[in-house]
């Protein structure tokens, strides 16, 4: 968002007295920034008219401390434009532009996808006040003049919730379109943020997934595509056979289209099914697939056991990747997704050959954490 030229509030005062005021500055105002960096500090004659934030309370503050130190006018004209001044930070553009009582309700972070912001709010504070509306829709105009690409701001509503794991919006700034292209990794997602489930706060662990070892001609299977950020950034590097399943018709429609977006080595093969029907003796896919999986990608933290059995039924008998995602209570979350599985395992007459990797992804909750385990199984002879 570009700045404009407008009127805005100096303080004049003569040059000799700059270092003083300064002065004063750093020991009244050490965590309040009372200048408005956007705009240039000018010079007239012996004085220096220094631009001040658009805050009535701290300015008159400022007055009463230096009413008695230094001679000073206030005036009011248009300032110039500071065009190498940026914020690197929401709380930084925010903090002059909000009242200071609602500063720690600036989130720490945000979700940002193509053109489209999300922003959830602290349910401990009141900002879900019908009265603080204003409050949040300044966020929002700072989240944009902070990103240059975001043109809407959503903000979050409701946990992730139902078979589709979506979540409720409201619209805060900008268009009302749900609709974006997300780039990541070099491979670019078409979705809809209302009716598919996507978050970016995975990059990193689909950048490990599709960099590590894997193997060309590998039979790959994504139990849980969406529209495809496993799935098609596997096939971008390497000569592979995917078969990528979502029940959401949004999501498998949306994959089928990112799968043109992007130019591929391997070969994705969309599915929009329920995978327990691969279980069905009359399913010709489930026939086809039967223990003939290499690897297995099952990112559905919240249910993903539930369908080991399904995972069980594609791997090979000889043994395979499982790449398996779970929500794990605190302490000792890594622990506990690994003999879950385990046990799971067992029951089918299955077992883990090798753990690869496990490690903790990210903090889901204040108890829980998303947790990753790699493993090789093998079927129990």
């Amino acid at each position: 968002m570009k700045m404009k030229n407008r009127k805005i509030s100096f303080i004049k005062i003569e040059k000799k007295d700059g270092q003083e005021f300064f002065k004063l500055l750093k020991n009244y105002f050490k965590n309040r920034n009372i200048i408005n960096r956007k705009f240039r500090v000018e010079q007239e004659s012996n004085y220096i008219l220094i631009p001040l934030i658009e805050d009535k309370t701290l300015v008159e503050s400022l007055i009463k401390i230096i009413i008695n130190k230094i001679a000073f006018q206030i005036i009011s004209r248009e300032g110039k434009l500071n065009f190498k001044f940026k914020h690197k930070t929401l709380h930084n553009t925010l903090k002059n532009e909000i009242p200071y009582e609602f500063l720690e309700l600036i989130p720490k972070s945000y979700d940002i996808l193509g053109t489209i912001a999300i922003v959830e709010f602290d349910k401990s504070k009141d900002l879900y006040d019908k009265d603080l509306i204003s409050i949040k829709k300044r966020i929002a105009k700072g989240i944009i003049q902070l990103n240059s690409s975001v043109k809407t701001v959503f903000e979050k509503k409701s946990e992730i919730k139902g078979n589709y794991r979506l979540r409720e919006l409201d619209l805060l700034l900008g268009e009302k379109n749900y609709e974006t292209i997300y780039k990541e990794n070099n491979c670019f997602f078409k979705l809809d943020i209302r009716n598919t489930f996507f978050t970016p706060r995975l990059v990193y662990e689909r950048k490990r997934i599709s960099s590590g070892n894997i193997k060309e001609n590998e039979l790959i299977i994504d139990l849980f595509a969406g529209v495809g950020p496993f799935s098609i950034q596997i096939a971008k590097k390497l000569q592979v056979n995917i078969h990528s399943f979502d029940i959401n018709r949004f999501a498998y429609n949306y994959l089928k289209e990112n799968i043109g977006l992007n130019k591929l080595k391997g070969r994705v093969i969309p599915h929009n099914i329920d995978i327990n029907t691969l279980l069905d003796p009359t399913s010709s896919l489930g026939s086809m697939l039967k223990n003939k999986a290499n690897r297995i990608i099952m990112n559905l933290p919240e249910k993903s056991l539930n369908f080991i059995v399904v995972a069980c039924f594609l791997m090979k008998k000889s043994g395979g990747i499982l790449h398996i995602y779970q929500f794990c209570e605190r302490p000792n979350p890594i622990e506990k997704a690994k003999d879950k599985v385990n046990n799971s395992l067992k029951k089918l007459n299955w077992y883990i050959e090798e753990v690869i990797n496990s490690k903790i992804v990210k903090s889901y909750s204040p108890k829980s954490d998303l947790v990753v385990i790699d493993l090789k199984i093998k079927f129990l002879k």
